[in-house]
């Protein structure tokens, strides 16, 4: 999740518990129109992605082969788009943030890695996952980011200008969405006024102009945490503790050996309730995934309003990366089985 302390909020899954006023709102957004707004770009992007770009020694896959891996997509029909080239202050080349949209549009399911930099273990299980993500595109539409901070990655840096977390200093995060979201104490204004890195803006605007044709009915967002010895898992969607999608992953996190964290609270001070978090507000680009209302260059339009929106922070600092990627990929499979199987059962 983000960075900054995060205070427990009373916000507000086709697929397990989808209730109709979620459908009515996806099909509202697939008729959204603002600033944003437009469809993605049916051109073939090129990707510049350089070999001479050293990824950290930690034993994480070369960001080379993963992106490799992510481009297999391509072959079963999914769009490359690239969404913005990434050189924060200190970085000599520019590296490219890309999502891959699976050929058919609509209601979807999103799943977004990488975040933080020096949280491998998601970006490398979907690596190893483009087969079931390929085969769950082809029955439900899906839109992939597999690599948000791909400097990040490549330098095990957090965020864009800072390696680690700080409790003192606030990194520039590239799912940072306080542009976009509300001040809860004034509805019409956004919480920053302007995006924290030009990454920021180019991925929070891609989430709202994607959403007009692949609205977000789940969303997946893998993270890591290494100052935790139990993990846990946040739900920002409408179910919050009670969503079946959540219940389902802790289960599937200790079942491969991940410890997690059942009650009390997290460092930042969240209820924990069976291992789960229900919806926070942090300014993250989970919150904006499942807001129902954002204010677009100071206009107020629908927001994607995700119905299960799902981050996973599972604890790094004891295990070795392997394990890590293999719980991380035994979990986008599980879930992968889930939807697929929920959508099967749909009239």
């Amino acid at each position: 999740m983000a960075p900054q302390p995060k205070n427990v909020a009373v916000r507000r899954s086709a697929f397990p518990g989808v209730s109709a006023p979620a459908l009515i709102r996806a099909a509202c957004v697939l008729g959204m129109a603002a600033a944003c707004a437009g469809p993605p770009t049916t051109a073939v992007p090129t990707l510049h992605l350089p070999e001479t770009i050293a990824t950290h020694a930690d034993g994480r896959t070369p960001i080379q082969q993963l992106v490799a891996a992510y481009l297999r997509l391509q072959e079963r029909g999914w769009q490359l788009d690239v969404i913005a080239e990434s050189k924060p202050p200190g970085t000599t080349t520019a590296l490219p943030i890309i999502a891959l949209r699976s050929p058919r549009p609509g209601p979807a399911v999103w799943v977004l890695t990488g975040i933080h930099g020096e949280e491998p273990a998601g970006p490398n299980a979907v690596a190893a996952a483009i087969d079931d993500l390929a085969a769950l595109g082809q029955k439900v539409p899906v839109v992939l980011v597999p690599l948000c901070n791909p400097q990040g990655y490549a330098r095990s840096w957090r965020y864009l200008d800072l390696p680690t977390f700080s409790d003192t200093q606030d990194g520039h995060s590239v799912g940072d969405s306080s542009h976009l979201l509300p001040d809860p104490e004034q509805p019409g204004r956004a919480r920053a006024a302007a995006s924290s890195s030009p990454e920021a803006d180019a991925l929070t605007r891609y989430v709202v102009r994607t959403s007009a044709t692949y609205p977000p009915l789940i969303s997946i967002d893998l993270h890591e945490d290494d100052l935790v010895a139990a993990g846990y898992v946040y739900s920002q969607g409408e179910l919050g503790t009670s969503d079946p999608l959540a219940q389902a992953a802790v289960a599937v996190l200790r079942e491969h050996g991940i410890a997690i964290q059942l009650d009390g609270q997290t460092r930042f001070g969240e209820t924990i309730v069976g291992g789960i978090i229900g919806p926070v507000t942090d300014s993250s680009i989970d919150e904006l995934m499942s807001a129902t209302s954002i204010l677009v260059d100071g206009r107020a339009q629908s927001g994607p309003a995700a119905h299960t929106v799902l981050v996973f922070e599972t604890p790094a600092k004891e295990l070795p990366l392997d394990r890590r990627v293999a719980a991380h990929l035994a979990l986008l499979r599980r879930l992968a089985e889930r939807i697929a199987a929920a959508h099967e059962r749909q009239p």
